[in-house]
């Protein structure tokens, strides 16, 4: 049901007091307006800068009223209006009253009036609340409605692109309602999007599909102001992950999920995956990959910034994030390293006072029942942090295992990083099997690092990069799968049974023999320390 029509069914049945939380004041006023039009009811309006008054909807215009100056005296008015009046029919928009509910008179006001129209002594009277933020005193708590105004949609952008054109006298040559360029102002704000699409205009003086990266531009700014999510350009594709095969087949066979064929052949749209793994062994790159190869928005959210220090904000911001990542719907959602986000867990309830619980609930709750096409990708490094609700099946589709590359997987990562910098054709097939049979053991991101250190040392010695370069730089390595041997193989224990392998080649056994403990530099020799 949308918004509009929620909201008239709130008034029709009588609900004392309705609560929107939004931005959204313009689009608040024009669904009141609505809601007052369809019912045959007076608009009263009150705000602290303006007061009280009454919207005349057949002349469109404010009429300003004298009492109602300030809270007390605008529910005083509400009260001695209806008793005054016989039988009065209005609607009273309160915007940003909140700042006014820490006030015990004002809250027992309101909660009279609710008991007032629950006993049938006020009638066909109505009070919304608009504010930017929950906030409810605990009094109110069962007398209030409480609704959340989604963000605009491709209707309402297309009524603003409309009034940059009028605004700006953009001729129709200039002027191109195309739904490419109105779905790329998704996720802003009315007044965020009347910005970008002004701004457009005055630079450009047209509005057309070419000013779509402006218009993203924009919304970059936007999102990452907020703090909570990151918007990426990705340019890795899945042909630069080397192995994970059935990862890289899993996500192919997807591919074409969120267009309109796949819906009218019945399928539905994917939910997400979640990646385990070491690190450097490609999930975050496999999350880059997947945004570019189904040409889909991708959006990080950084667990760490959604916790907040007032009471109530880390699970507002949380909504909040999620919220703009369905506005952007179909689009991909990349969580990278969850469980550290997650990981007061087990703790919540005495440490922080719940909030993780409460964040994860939203969370998981929002995976479970999201019906917009939005892709969730999360990653993770440590299995044991991870909460067993989000393991379960049904919030996401799919669990894969990534594990240490093999010998093939180790010659087409050398490969890839090779032919990123031109040097692919100076190796020869077998040359590239001797250093991937040397780097066993070594993760994606250590095989990248060993590429790059040898290039410093060629480029150092003062010739073309070779073999040995890169071997010297492998043996110089100490590797994950040597320092956490007995980690990686606890790990692959757990996955045997509960998630797909990222890769259809049988894992290198770890060498869990050597049992001399690497030492940092920096930790010298301390000859009375028995080794």
């Amino acid at each position: 049901m949308k918004f509009l029509e929620q909201l008239k069914l709130n008034i029709r049945a009588s609900a004392p007091i309705v609560q929107i939380i939004s931005h959204e004041t313009l689009r608040i006023r024009a669904c009141c307006t609505q809601a007052a039009e369809d019912q045959s009811r007076d608009l009263y309006v009150w705000n602290m800068p303006q007061g009280l008054r009454r919207y005349d909807i057949e002349d469109d215009a404010w009429e300003a009223r004298d009492e109602g100056g300030q809270p007390q005296e605008v529910l005083e008015w509400l009260v001695d209006f209806y008793a005054d009046d016989e039988n009065p029919e209005f609607i009273l928009l309160l915007e940003d009253f909140h700042h006014f509910l820490n006030e015990h008179t004002l809250i027992s006001r309101l909660r009279a009036f609710a008991i007032a129209v629950a006993s049938r002594e006020i009638n066909n009277v109505t009070v919304v609340l608009s504010q930017p933020a929950l906030l409810l005193p605990p009094e109110l708590e069962k007398e209030v409605q409480v609704m959340e105004m989604p963000l605009p949609d491709t209707d309402d952008l297309k009524t603003l692109m409309r009034q940059a054109c009028d605004r700006y006298g953009l001729d129709d040559r200039d002027y191109q309602e195309s739904s490419a360029l109105i779905e790329s102002a998704l996720g802003l704000s009315t007044s965020e999007a009347q910005l970008a699409f002004s701004k457009a205009a005055c630079q450009f003086k047209r509005l057309t599909e070419s000013e779509i990266p402006f218009i993203v531009k924009e919304k970059e700014q936007v999102i990452r102001k907020s703090g909570h999510l990151e918007y990426f350009h990705p340019k890795a594709t899945l042909d630069d992950i080397g192995g994970l095969d059935n990862l890289k087949s899993w996500l192919n066979r997807r591919r074409q999920s969120f267009t309109k064929d796949a819906r009218d052949f019945g399928l539905e749209t994917p939910r997400g995956v979640l990646l385990l793994g070491l690190p450097g062994t490609g999930k975050s790159l496999a999350a880059k990959a997947v945004a570019n190869a189904w040409q889909l928005p991708l959006l990080r959210l950084d667990m760490g910034k959604i916790y907040g220090g007032i009471v109530g904000q880390s699970e507002a911001n949380i909504r909040s994030a999620l919220q703009t990542a369905e506005a952007l719907a179909p689009s991909i959602l990349w969580v990278d390293e969850i469980e550290k986000g997650l990981s007061g867990m087990q703790s919540s309830g005495a440490t922080d006072g719940g909030t993780t619980s409460r964040v994860l609930g939203t969370f998981l709750t929002w995976m479970q029942e999201k019906e917009q096409p939005v892709f969730v990708v999360a990653t993770a490094n440590h299995i044991a942090q991870l909460p067993p609700e989000l393991l379960r099946k049904g919030r996401v589709d799919e669990i894969f295992f990534v594990d240490l590359p093999v010998q093939q997987d180790r010659k087409d990562i050398i490969s890839i990083h090779l032919k990123r910098r031109n040097r692919l054709d100076d190796f020869s097939s077998a040359e590239l099997d001797e250093l991937a049979s040397a780097s066993k053991g070594f993760t994606g991101a250590e095989l990248e690092e060993a590429v790059k250190e040898a290039m410093f040392l060629a480029f150092d010695e003062g010739h073309q990069l070779n073999k040995d370069d890169i071997l010297k730089a492998i043996k110089a390595t100490s590797p994950l799968s040597l320092t956490m041997a007995e980690m990686i193989q606890d790990t692959r224990d757990w996955a045997k049974g509960r998630a797909v392998a990222a890769s259809s080649a049988q894992p290198e056994a770890l060498d869990l023999s050597n049992s001399k403990k690497p030492r940092l530099k920096q930790e010298g020799e301390n000859p009375f320390v028995k080794k």
